[in-house]
């Protein structure tokens, strides 16, 4: 069974000048389960990726965090930290904020790989790109749950052959850029 055939096949991307502040807009979206965000150059070849902690890194810091919980900043001031952090801040082009170091996968990798990089990365999801670099899709550990589950339901789903290009319907549930 290969990565194509249980991929999510749009994942959420981003350009990589677009600000932050779309991002906050997309992550607090009720309907969101996804955790990351795929920065692509206007070729769709993925350049890095931005998750929710890079958000709250940003604009909750450590040292902000650690000022209030030793007592030497009020909660007031907290949140005029937090507001004047988000003012200087809300513009920044992604490109500012994202890594680089995530792992990918290939379409055509046997299922396997992506759970060995998913747990040897102690990440939950993996961008799927081809040969050029493109982002084609994501894998996550509720995609491999759900392949176990639709396992349960039907023993026979091992037998597909290698050619069968999707296994069942997966997406996201909002997409930018």
């Amino acid at each position: 069974m290969r990565i194509e055939q249980i991929m999510r096949h749009d994942p959420t991307r981003v350009g990589p000048d677009e600000p932050v502040s779309r991002l906050i807009e997309w992550y607090a979206n009720p309907g969101n389960r996804s955790r990351y965000t795929y920065v692509v150059d206007k070729d769709g070849v993925l350049v890095g990726v931005v998750t929710m902690l890079e958000l709250l890194g940003l604009f909750l810091p450590p040292e902000l965090v650690d000022s209030h919980e030793n007592g030497a900043l009020s909660e007031p001031e907290v949140i005029h930290k937090v507001k004047d952090i988000l003012q200087t801040n809300k513009s920044r082009p992604v490109r500012d904020l994202m890594r680089t170091d995530l792992p990918t996968v290939r379409a055509s990798s046997f299922f396997l790989d992506a759970r060995l990089l998913l747990r040897g990365r102690g990440v939950t999801a993996l961008p799927v790109v081809d040969g050029a670099g493109v982002l084609v899709g994501e894998v996550t550990r509720r995609v491999l749950i759900r392949l176990l589950d639709n396992i349960l339901r039907d023993p026979d789903l091992f037998e597909l052959k290698k050619d069968s290009k999707q296994l069942f319907e997966t997406s996201s549930e909002f997409f930018i850029g």
